[in-house]
């Protein structure tokens, strides 16, 4: 009998299958029975003068440069993967009634990446990239109503390294779309209406009050004559009125509230800026533990008839910092966060607002207070959610690992500003934030970090008090101006082994300025029998165990645990594991929302203050993979036969090793060489090879830094296959050796092609003899490769082993040159310069390949500097 969760996972996946639309090298993916939650009418404006057409559905989608225009239907909201520019068109009608009595914006709640906005072929409206929410106001006279309206956006997506937000190289970031990722919709609002409303909060806990104030644009849009005085045309009242938590009592504006009506007198095409100021004694303030908020109703008369209403929710409550603590309505306050990062298969950050609702109702359950909505911008919603549930929310610029070079560069700070500024304005309307961040990774050692970071913290002070905070790489404390606290990263760390650096921190900065931004921990072996066993469920328990009792011992101001679900990702990760669909095991909880792991119920218990939760220790598991041992065993086997095949092979490989010059000078003067003791021998010179890089590939592995300097060159093919190679050592074993032999067989093509150079007539069996001669020495590191993985694991000596394998690459280089020069019969120095100038030239081409692609030299210099290395 089949389950249900079973069917309904089949059912999942056949949905896939069937929502997919493709053009060439570009995947459209829409959700499955999708439907916009209208019904939350205070998250949509929709009241009784006020109301909402939805333009989600079929919307006809072509590639800008398709001069045939052949159009295919997309559902929206929907993704695509690729990149490209793309024209996406929807119809809508609009009845007279509708175009004549209303003011009427278009709202989207999301797309990705830039865009041109036009109705009716007239451009409104410009995109200039990023997932924030934005309304764009429909001018009357480019709207119709005899026939169907259409919207064009015409859509470019691609990130780059240096001019999108956020960048190409991402470490650890979820999956980045194009489309219209998110809602769009019409909002009809009356001619005459409250266009423009913002409210700030001031909760004085010593008095025990709180004060809203509130800013209302009024706006007159109405052209309409109608059979009345003009007198009563102008005179309108706005009237306020709050509602309490508890749903019964409300002030309005007129009583013995404090505030009063605003009689005003308001000409066609004009608009009035209204103020007012509401004073709540004893307020009922909004925390975690009693997420109560008040509603705040707008009305707009003229005489006795309603012309506009809109009703805003507000959450009341003071949070603050002080070197000592972090304080929420006046008690010290103590941060239980975790980042959520949206990611839901192929569907990367398109869900449904059930399952929005879900998902936040999980963190909430585990015992957080706080979630961070960290490398990506949330949907509106999201921040809805976290005010009716009790979560304080902290949003910020996906933004991490930034190259210096970028962070100083004009552009790029003017670009980070407008979109910081764009996201202000996105969510100024949710009063559930308690923070406004500016991303992770960054530097205190780097000046033009912390003049960004400054820059950026100044510009939110100036629109809107709220704390500021970054999240740093380092912990070389420096002060930031306007930065209300800092966070401070753990990736794959024991906390207690950055005592020192944390404990100078607080006493240059404060224990109530600093907080544990980022604690990652990766899962690359799943489940073992004991947190001994690196990498796996325990360790990960284990992690956030020390974790939290680091947080306690230092009496930090709070932590967040990074993350709650398994994402996927643009770039594999090595150090996550390998796997086909990108996904980081890094959550708490699996991707498939299924499985709370044993590191979410050890924080949850820690959290809520329950039993604890036993975390078994179990036993170290040797990791090293069997198939080197036997590979290096059958290797000295087949090299005891070849050397024991006869006379002749020991002889020619004594001269080749010890007398090379002579052996290369036979080699070019045709004398008898064994073809079958080459080619046996080219064979165990691959195999080795693919021995000694395969141990290489498997130890680094676990390795950010490895991972961070693949990452700078923006390949996700490059990644991906090293990831396979590291994984999968018995592949890897097999690629490899394949690789080597096609390597010598391509030196042995190229080094005959250049023979025509010189007028020595040159055989191609005397190169293939020369090159597979020149690696002889390679058969010595047979016992290195059973033993080099155990040796660079017990960390004794890498560097040391690091030296001597790069010496003796050296080695086999210089031999090989050596042979050329001899059978080439010209003079050595000659075929060493030109030689090593060609090496050069290789390598010189692949990286300005990339660095013109990718910027790959600011990023290494960044992964470098972050590791202390040529910093």
């Amino acid at each position: 009998m089949i389950s249900h969760k079973s069917l309904l996972y089949n059912l999942f996946i056949a949905a896939i299958v069937f929502s997919q639309v493709t053009f060439s090298q570009v995947i459209f993916r829409d959700l499955p029975n999708y439907k916009i939650n209208t019904s939350d009418q205070l998250f949509f404006d929709i009241t009784d003068t006020r109301d909402v057409i939805s333009l989600n559905g079929n919307w006809k989608v072509y590639p800008s440069d398709d001069e045939k225009k052949e159009k295919v239907s997309v559902r929206v909201p929907s993704i695509f993967e690729g990149k490209g520019e793309f024209i996406f068109e929807k119809s809508f009608p609009l009845t007279n009634a509708q175009l004549n009595n209303h003011k009427i914006s278009l709202n989207f709640f999301g797309l990705n990446y830039s865009a041109d906005i036009s109705v009716n072929k007239v451009i409104i409206y410009r995109h200039p990239g990023g997932e924030f929410p934005f309304t764009v106001s429909l001018p009357r006279d480019i709207l119709r109503s005899d026939k169907d309206n259409i919207i064009s956006v015409k859509l470019s997506y691609e990130l780059d390294s240096q001019n999108t937000i956020p960048l190409k190289q991402r470490f650890l970031f979820p999956q980045n779309f194009g489309g219209v990722i998110r809602d769009v919709y019409l909002h009809l609002t009356p001619n005459v209406s409250i266009s423009d409303f913002t409210f700030k909060t001031d909760v004085d806990l010593k008095s025990n009050k709180a004060e809203i104030s509130l800013k209302s644009v009024i706006d007159n849009k109405e052209f309409k004559k109608i059979n009345d005085t003009l007198g009563t045309q102008s005179n309108f009242t706005l009237r306020t009125q709050i509602f309490y938590p508890d749903g019964k009592t409300s002030l309005s504006s007129g009583s013995s509230a404090g505030f009063s009506d605003n009689n005003f007198v308001l000409k066609q095409n004009k608009q009035i800026e209204i103020k007012n100021s509401i004073t709540i004694v004893s307020p009922t303030l909004w925390s975690p533990e009693n997420p109560a908020s008040y509603v705040i109703r707008l009305e707009l008369w003229r005489g006795d008839q309603l012309i506009d209403r809109h009703d805003q929710s507000v959450a009341l409550f003071s949070l603050a910092s002080s070197q000592d603590n972090l304080y929420l309505n006046g008690k010290e306050f103590n941060l239980y966060g975790v980042t959520y990062t949206p990611s839901f298969y192929q569907y990367g950050s398109l869900t449904s607002f059930e399952r929005m609702e879900s998902d936040l109702e999980k963190i909430k359950q585990a015992g957080f207070n706080s979630v961070r909505f960290s490398k990506s911008l949330p949907n509106p919603y999201y921040l809805r959610l976290c005010e009716q549930i009790g979560l304080l929310a902290f949003i910020e610029l996906p933004i991490a690992n930034l190259p210096e070079g970028l962070a100083g560069s004009q552009n790029f700070v003017v670009r980070s500003k407008n979109y910081l500024s764009s996201l202000l304005k996105a969510y100024q309307d949710f009063s559930a934030v308690g923070g406004i961040g500016f991303g992770s990774s960054y530097l205190f050692s780097s000046d033009s970090h912390r003049a960004l970071l400054s820059e950026l913290a100044s510009q939110v002070k100036k629109s809107r008090s709220i704390l500021t905070y970054a999240s740093f790489f380092d912990f070389e404390y420096q002060q930031i101006n306007n930065l209300d606290f800092y966070g401070i990263e753990f990736l794959n760390q024991t906390p207690a082994d950055k005592q020192s650096e944390v404990t100078n921190f607080i006493e240059a900065a404060g224990k109530g300025k600093l907080f544990i931004g980022e604690a990652t921990y990766t899962v690359n072996v799943g489940q073992t029998d004991g947190y001994v066993n690196k990498f796996s469920y325990e360790a990960q328990a284990k992690f956030f165990d020390d974790m939290f009792s680091f947080y306690e011992s230092n009496n930090l101001s709070g932590f967040f645990a990074n993350t709650m679900y398994d994402l996927r990702g643009d770039f594999p990760s090595i150090i996550s594991g390998y796997k086909d669909e990108n996904i980081y095991n890094i959550g708490l909880v699996s991707e498939e929302r299924s499985q709370d792991r044993l590191a979410y119920k050890v924080l949850s218990a820690r959290m809520r203050n329950t039993e604890k939760v036993t975390i078994p220790i179990g036993s170290d598991k040797d990791d090293a993979p069997m198939i080197f041992i036997i590979t290096g065993l059958v290797l000295a086997l087949l090299m005891g036969v070849l050397v024991n095949s006869g006379r002749k092979f020991r002889e020619d490989a004594s001269r080749a090793l010890l007398r090379p010059y002579n052996f290369f000078a036979d080699v070019r003067d045709q004398r008898i060489i064994s073809a079958y003791h080459s080619l046996f021998l080219a064979l165990i010179v691959a195999l080795v090879s693919s021995l000694i890089f395969a141990n290489l590939f498997y130890y680094i592995k676990n390795n950010v830094l490895v991972e961070k300097i693949l990452l700078a060159f923006g390949s996700p093919g490059l990644i991906s296959g090293i990831s396979y190679l590291a994984w999968n050592p018995v592949k890897a074993l097999i690629w490899l050796f394949v690789l080597a032999i096609i390597i010598m067989i391509l030196l042995t093509i190229i080094i005959t092609a250049s023979s025509f150079f010189v007028r020595t007539k040159v055989y191609l069996s005397s190169v293939f003899f020369t090159v597979v001669w020149a690696l002889l020495p390679v058969v010595l590191l047979i016992p290195v490769g059973i033993v080099l993985y155990r040796l660079l694991n017990a960390g004794v000596g890498n560097i040391y082993m690091y030296l001597f394998l790069v010496a003796f690459v050296i080695w086999l280089l210089y031999r090989l040159l050596k042979g050329i020069s001899v059978i080439f019969d010209v003079n050595a120095g000659g075929i060493y310069f030109y030689g090593l100038l060609s090496i050069l030239i290789l390598k010189i081409i692949f990286l300005l390949y990339y660095e013109v692609n990718n910027s790959v030299f600011q990023y290494l210099k960044l992964a470098l500097k972050q590791f202390n290395i040529f910093g």
